[in-house]
């Protein structure tokens, strides 16, 4: 049975004294979207300006643009951000997270590779990566340029090509700029902002190093071969950390949710 309301409220104001901030969190089992802007905002104005704000965040990502203004909107209410992962911060998610100051992680917290993913032009609740439109045309040319004859290989592979609509194929290569983009913004005005040596490095890892869209990059990776700031989560934090996760993650099951957004209300 999920710990109750009261406990869950004690966690996350422990939480807030252990880190010295406002904790907001979002919990989601489905893709991040536009759709969190607006009741985002509304626990923000019920929180009011404040000089820290912490997103205690789990989500396996969502859409390219939605980042971007989650980090936008955020920083609107606070001086400092910072991003905890308690588990998985994937895809977009991730890109939330490098637009924080720091980022939290324990022992089994996983960031991602953040090449963005779009939904299928047929089956709509379908999301895929844009890299694998990349890794089919690469199929391709690789398998006419080297088989021994070529025009046999294009006939074989042509209801494949007949398939890729060129249109499709611009708007998914937009897709992979567009992040790149975010990214570069991101890390430039926030986390790398005196160190821009770093930015062009950790974005061209994120967005074209990892060929799993799953890739579970740890907090050591993340620090030591991106160069993220990254606080690693110990002892009573991480407690804390892992029992407000543990939490949510049984109100999700009890409950049916698909997502929550939530933080310490007063009463």
């Amino acid at each position: 049975m999920a710990i109750d309301k009261n406990e869950r409220i004690k966690l996350l104001r422990q939480l807030e004294s252990q880190r010295n901030s406002k904790v907001l969190v979002y919990f989601s089992y489905t893709p991040l979207d536009d759709n969190i802007l607006m009741p985002l905002y509304s626990q923000l104005v019920t929180i009011g300006k404040t000089e820290k704000i912490d997103l205690f965040l789990h989500s396996y990502g969502g859409a390219v643009d939605t980042p971007f203004k989650v980090v936008t909107l955020i920083r609107e209410f606070c001086d400092k951000f910072g991003v905890i992962v308690p588990f998985v911060a994937k895809s977009a998610a991730s890109m939330i997270a490098i637009g924080a100051d720091e980022i939290v992680m324990g022992p089994v917290s996983e960031l991602g590779p953040i090449d963005p993913l779009v939904k299928h032009p047929l089956y709509k609740e379908l999301w895929i990566p844009v890299q694998a439109i990349r890794y089919c045309l690469d199929y391709i040319q690789r398998t006419i340029q080297e088989n021994p004859e070529p025009d046999t290989a294009a006939l074989a592979l042509s209801p494949i090509m007949n398939k890729l609509d060129p249109w499709i194929i611009g708007d998914y290569e937009k897709a992979i700029k567009a992040s790149k983009q975010y990214a570069q913004q991101l890390l430039a005005s926030y986390m790398f902002k005196n160190q821009p040596e770093k930015i062009e490095g950790a974005t061209k890892a994120l967005v074209e190093g990892y060929f799993s869209h799953g890739y579970p990059i740890g907090r050591k990776e993340a620090k030591e071969e991106l160069g993220l700031n990254i606080v690693e989560a110990t002892g009573e934090l991480w407690q804390t950390i892992w029992e407000l996760y543990t939490s949510y993650d049984e109100i999700m099951v009890e409950r049916d949710y698909v997502s929550i957004i939530d933080y310490s209300k007063v009463e």
